[in-house]
């Protein structure tokens, strides 16, 4: 199962909302004051819920089946406890969190080679419990915090493989092993939190772990050996993306030190509070691919391009003439590319295709800018990308009369740096337009292909790929926001 891009938006959304009621209720005879600052100082404790998930490769080889590549996702719960200091409008903090979690996934894999051996593998994975330590650091207008953090993550997990095979000269063999293991990785986040009465807030964050690749001791047996083994199976999951809600009870309510009193935005738009938007444009790239077993006909490189359109939300945060902001972004694409070779191969001539296609891309992001004049935001921005990709690979082998065909396709959560700037102006009343360019890199991911291969003289046998992909993209977008304060300025009174 798939991790889906929309919750990387959904809890941005969710967040902004609760601002929407306050807005409406404002003052009809005289002018309101200003509510009091919250001081954000002090020991709090809290809960949260989430989902996440991410790619997990077990390099496997033939021995126990083909390397396996697939997706992990699931659902988590747990507490959190902290600390902030806030002096002026930045406030700085530490917190620990932990988390029951059912983020898992599994793949099925099968591969007939020559001499009529056929090898079935069932891999499957699931991390059951997650903790960080992180120090926080964040910009705070009144009722809203935004920050980012960064620290260490651990991670329990268990893996667990069952494989067979036929061999035509060596019968019917199985396996079946499992293993447990504890992993240390570094992991960044960013998010909001919004101040309700009393001492009670709301937040949701979004936070990224990057674990790499660790061999896993696994114990087990097999049919074709006397006595039980151990093999260390090398397994990476580079990243892990999480997507959390929770509240937080403050339990002391400290006053503003009048030291160091919140810095107050500048005349004309204030941007600060919880915005939702929808925006469109096009996108284009190239994709690198190096399939496996080597030299399997079809590695290269090759463009790819498309539309793309969806919703964004987020929240923004304004101090003198600085805007902190975070963002989260969800995109249909029809981005998509395709390249196609024929050449010489001994005394035969193969034809192969690659196929790529992004069925959704979803951003979340940290923004950073400043404002010019009244009404414009000059902004950059930095996070992290998750597309839902599908990869397919066709090949053709043509020897005299006989010929010899390959189809494997597979899908891929492909994860990524982004960078990017824009601007934003605002219009009359709560609306503002933008556009913006990012840049995103997807990291290496291995992929698996599943699907058949016609051989002369022979039934279709099942068959297996494994490719390695790499990807740039560029993106330009244009974009409305609907944002839940009045922008332009401060809210006069009614008579």
């Amino acid at each position: 199962m798939a991790i889906t891009g929309r919750f990387l938006s959904t809890a941005a959304f969710g967040l902004a909302l609760t601002q929407a009621a306050s807005a409406a209720d404002l003052p009809v005879k005289a002018v309101a004051l200003a509510p009091a600052a919250v001081d954000w100082s002090g020991v709090y404790v809290g809960v949260h819920a989430g989902y996440g998930g991410g790619m997990k490769d077990w390099w496997v080889g033939n021995v126990f089946g083909p390397n396996n590549d697939y997706a992990a996702s699931g659902f988590l719960a747990g507490g959190q406890i902290g600390i902030n200091k806030q002096i002026a409008s930045l406030v700085f903090g530490l917190e620990l969190d932990g988390s029951w979690a059912n983020i898992r996934g599994s793949q099925n894999m099968r591969l007939e080679e020559p001499f009529f051996i056929d090898t079935t593998a069932t891999v499957t994975s699931r991390i059951e419990a997650l903790a960080t330590a992180a120090g926080r650091v964040g910009l705070a207008a009144d009722r809203w915090l935004v920050f980012a953090k960064g620290g260490i993550a651990g991670a329990w997990e268990k893996h667990s493989s069952n494989a067979a095979s036929n061999d035509l000269f060596a019968g019917t063999a199985s396996s079946s092993f499992s293993g447990n293991e504890y992993r240390w990785a570094p992991m960044i986040g960013f998010g909001a939190e919004y101040a309700l009465e009393g001492n009670w807030s709301v937040k949701a964050e979004y936070d990224y772990l990057h674990f790499g690749t660790r061999s896993v001791r696994m114990s087990g047996s097999s049919t074709a050996l006397p006595t039980p083994f151990s093999v260390d199976v090398p397994i990476t999951q580079d990243s892990i993306h999480l997507i959390k809600v929770g509240a937080n009870y403050r339990i002391s309510d400290p006053a503003v030190d009048p030291k160091y009193p919140p810095v107050r935005a500048v005349p004309g738009t204030n941007w600060t509070g919880g915005f939702v938007g929808v925006q469109g444009g096009y996108g284009f790239g190239r994709e690198w691919r190096s399939q496996a077993p080597a030299p399997l006909p079809g590695s290269g490189s090759f463009d790819v391009s498309g539309w793309l359109g969806g919703f964004d939300g987020g929240v923004n945060v304004q101090s003198g003439v600085f805007v902190l902001g975070v963002e989260g972004e969800w995109m249909w694409t029809g981005i998509k590319g395709s390249r196609s070779s024929t050449f010489p191969l001994g005394g035969s001539t193969v034809t192969s295709s690659l196929n790529t296609s992004t069925d959704w891309l979803a951003i979340a992001s940290g923004r950073a800018g400043f404002v010019v004049g009244d009404r414009l935001l000059v902004y950059g921005k930095a996070g992290l990308a998750l597309a839902n990709e599908s990869h397919a690979m066709n090949g053709v082998e043509v020897f005299g009369a006989l010929s010899e065909s390959l189809a494997a396709s597979g899908k891929a959560l492909h994860s990524g740096a982004v960078i990017g700037t824009g601007l934003e102006y605002a219009l009359a009343g709560n609306w503002s337009v933008k556009g913006e360019y990012n840049y995103i890199r997807m990291f290496n991911q291995q992929t698996s292909q599943s699907g058949t291969c016609s051989q002369p003289l022979l039934a279709p046998a099942a068959a297996a790929v494994n490719s390695a992909i790499t990807q740039d993209l560029q993106l330009f977008k244009l974009g409305v926001n609907y944002h839940f304060n009045p922008l332009p300025g401060a809210i006069t009174a009614r008579y």
